[in-house]
């Protein structure tokens, strides 16, 4: 008796096809990789050519706000308080 039963073939077939489908259909209805936002690197943002010049000024006013706050830290950690 030859083993010829198409049946279970069949079967295998269709469990992969209902998996491929579900998978297709994840990635269709959701976002996927759609709320990711770009993360640029202030340290480069003043040389580099590829970044936006929007995203230069907002690192110059990180910068700065960074350097204004060492700088107070820096000031307060000199300051001699007596009582």
């Amino acid at each position: 008796m030859q083993d010829n039963d198409q049946r279970q073939n069949l079967k295998k077939d269709t469990w992969i096809i209902i998996v491929a489908l579900i998978c297709v259909l994840i990635f269709v209805f959701t976002n996927f990789g759609e709320s990711q936002g770009r993360y640029y690197d202030c340290r480069d943002a003043h040389w580099h050519p590829d970044i936006p010049v929007e995203v230069k000024k907002e690192c110059d006013r990180i910068m700065y706000e960074e350097w204004k706050r060492q700088q107070e830290e820096k000031y307060k950690s000199k300051t001699i308080i007596s009582t």
